[in-house]
């Protein structure tokens, strides 16, 4: 599948757990379903204190949309070491060779549905 080269970089880094190479910008944003971390060395910091919850995954891109400066990436996530497998779909935008911005859609539990 071709990716843009942004995109495809910042999933060698955390699939290989090179993450110090993470191509974003230092005002980075990343919002998920436990909110928004942001700058960069703030979101670093969270990585770097849980990197065992971080690490450890195979990232396997299974479709994607692109836009002028931004992408829409679905994949699926698998983690050795904490076992979590889930689909995720994440919308990046560029800011020149950098992601500035990642909005990160996935079910962070258990929920059940009562009708």
């Amino acid at each position: 599948m071709n990716i843009h080269p942004i995109v495809a970089k910042w999933f060698d880094c955390w699939n290989s757990g090179n993450i110090d190479d993470l191509p974003i910008t230092d005002d980075f944003s990343h919002t998920s379903p436990f909110g928004t971390i942001s700058p960069k060395s703030k979101y670093m910091d969270i990585v770097n204190k849980n990197r065992k919850d971080f690490l450890g995954n195979t990232l396997t891109v299974t479709a994607h949309i692109q836009e002028g400066n931004q992408i829409c990436v679905q994949f699926e996530q698998k983690n050795t070491n904490t076992g979590l497998e889930m689909t995720v779909c994440e919308w990046y935008q560029f800011e020149g060779d950098l992601i500035k911005t990642i909005r990160s859609f996935y079910n962070v539990g258990n929920a059940e549905i009562k009708g």
